[in-house]
């Protein structure tokens, strides 16, 4: 089954997508379901057969009461007989084809979900410094629950009208009533006029109203992130006031909408009934010149209700379609992104032993013109420990995002173990990598499931040795479940040093070959860094280690010292031998002493 879920996954996630073609996509969505589909349009002709069945049976009845005859009897039982069955038909019909429709349309919706979710974590890096997470959720949840309710839209109002046109044509062009037919065909192109006159206007308002709700969205979430600054200086009214300014513009936009929508409904309800009438008259006129017996006015009177009815719920239904096509297009904004990490098609890692090379390298971030990295030269033998110092906005990070992967050098290369990283599969080596990043990420787990984050099988010896290594059983016989107690969103129950702790332990539990701690004791009080140093002293033995430091009482362990300056960098070497430079990594030790 999980196999199955995963292909199913990964072939919508490579479907090729075209904003300019939604419809079409959403059919290929759909390619999997279509046997369960086929089943369900079945159940509905059947189950819908009364809606025209109906007035044929009442026309029926009323020629035969009209005529007279030894055979009134058996063609009212006859008709009422098929009317009867027909109806009775409809609850299990109706039943079986809910069930189907909504199998499939859900289905859809969780693997579109799941698929967009898969294509977001394949994103490099960078695209999500422009994309706020807010908008993101928007689209991973409103814009695929809109798709769901077109999808299912579609398929009760689309079948609905199909069957009710052609049955009302099969009836009319069985009878020879080509006046009749002829009133019926131009209901159409009515339909389209009204669709044509709208469409656009309606395109543009929905557009604005679904990037209304995505700025919404992204406003909320950083209004949640930044409630403890807001509250500490009491700016709430004001963060308020500036959210309010957003939703009342998301408002305004809805009205319009909404008002747009509400317009053209009424213009097809008026002009649809208008027709209905003629079309009453004309059947009126044909009676009255013997044309056509009193019966079938009913019957074709009560048709063509149905199908102007059905007609003008399909283009009452525009509004809705408006709606998904932009839904469609917004998530499309996702995939048709190209900027992906590729893995499968690069060279296998197999194993890392932890060289880097840094080859007069660059490195811009996108659209803007400041070099981050400029023209670097660097090498780090397997093992090395490396302090990376410099002032704030020195290229420290952007330096441990490349080597991460997270970015590729926009000039020279940068080499692993004598190869290219752009040309290898990062997610392989990014398995024998451990980070503790400056900005604890944790979440709403228990500190067992944190520290063993993406680790099938650990062993308790080994979980318990990282507990101490880490320094983190000091804080957990103070919990009131130990390494199961919940820690909540973020880890909000603990304080900085013990994220920073438990961040540790992440990193130690998976026994990488490269390490990258950035200002890893940065929340430790004094006792507690000791301890922690005493681990980071053992943990990088044999490894490869960068330490980003602001601290440098923090990288008393590096073999070398990296100083940067605005992307360049302008020291390296052993910190006695900088020292006694009186260079700049000796100011900066001046400066913290």
């Amino acid at each position: 089954m999980a196999e199955l879920l995963e292909n199913e996954l990964r072939r919508i996630s490579d479907i090729e997508f075209h904003s300019n073609h939604p419809m079409k996509t959403l059919w290929i969505l759909f390619r999997g379901q279509r046997r369960r589909l086929a089943v369900a349009v079945v159940a509905f002709v059947i189950k819908q057969s009364p809606v025209w069945v109906m007035p044929i049976v009442i026309g029926n009845v009323i020629n035969a009461t009209m005529a007279g005859g030894p055979s009134l009897k058996y063609d009212v039982l006859l008709n009422s007989v098929v009317l009867t069955v027909l109806l009775l038909l409809n609850i299990p019909l109706h039943t079986l084809y809910s069930y189907l429709l909504s199998k499939s349309v859900r289905e859809v919706q969780l693997h579109m979900r799941a698929a967009l979710l898969m294509r977001l974590q394949q994103f490099s890096m960078s695209y999500f410094v422009r994309f706020n997470s807010g908008r993101l959720q928007s689209k991973i949840l409103r814009d695929v629950e809109v798709i769901q309710t077109l999808s299912r839209a579609a398929y009760d109002t689309g079948l609905s009208s199909l069957c009710s046109v052609v049955a009302t044509a099969v009836v009319i062009i069985t009878k020879r009533q080509y006046g009749v037919l002829a009133f019926f065909l131009l209901a159409t192109p009515l339909a389209v006029m009204l669709t044509r006159g709208f469409r656009r206007k309606m395109a543009r308002r929905n557009e604005e109203f679904r990037t209304g709700i995505e700025s919404v969205s992204a406003q909320i979430s950083e209004m949640v992130e930044m409630l403890p600054v807001t509250r500490a200086h009491a700016l709430e009214e004001k963060e308020s006031m500036r959210v309010r300014d957003k939703l009342e513009g998301t408002r305004i936009a809805g009205t319009r909408l909404d008002t747009l929508n509400e317009l053209f409904g009424a213009c097809s309800w008026v002009s649809f009934n208008l027709f209905t009438f003629a079309c009453f008259i004309f059947t009126i006129v044909l009676v009255l010149f013997h044309k056509m017996p009193i019966g079938d006015v009913v019957m074709y009177q009560a048709l063509f209700t149905t199908v102007i009815g059905t007609i003008s719920t399909m283009t009452l239904l525009y509004p809705q379609l408006s709606t998904g096509m932009e839904s469609l297009r917004s998530i499309g904004e996702i995939l048709e992104l190209t900027e992906i990490e590729e893995y499968n098609a690069r060279t296998p890692v197999k194993s890392v032993e932890g060289g880097f090379k840094f080859e007069n390298v660059s490195y811009r971030y996108p659209e803007t013109d400041r070099l981050a990295i400029d023209h670097l030269s660097l090498e780090v033998r397997p093992g090395e420990c490396v302090a990376v110092v410099g002032e704030s906005g020195s290229g420290k990070s952007t330096l441990m995002g490349l080597i991460i992967g997270f970015h590729h050098p926009t000039e020279g290369s940068l080499l692993l173990d004598g190869h290219d990283m752009k040309t290898l599969n990062l997610r392989q080596y990014r398995r024998s990598l451990a980070v503790v990043p400056q900005q604890i990420q944790l979440f709403s787990g228990t500190i067992r499931e944190n520290i063993t984050y993406g680790l099938d099988e650990v062993s308790e010896e080994a979980f318990q040795q990282v507990l101490d290594t880490a320094n983190v059983r000091e804080f957990i016989a103070q919990l009131p479940r130990g390494v199961e107690t919940t820690i909540g969103p973020s880890g909000a129950t603990l304080s900085g040093g013990q994220r920073q702790r438990v961040a540790i332990a992440r990193a130690l539990i998976r026994n990488p070959k490269v390490i990258i701690l950035d200002e890893a004791t940065s929340g430790l009080d004094v006792i507690s860094e000791q301890l922690v140093q005493e681990a980071i002293s053992r943990l990088v033995r044999g490894r490869t280690t960068f330490i980003v430091a602001h601290r440098l009482s923090t990288i008393r362990h590096a073999d070398k010292v990296v100083v940067l300056d605005h992307g360049r960098l302008i020291e390296y070497g052993p910190q006695q031998e900088l020292l006694q430079k009186n260079g700049a990594f000796s100011r900066l030790k001046i400066l913290q002493i």
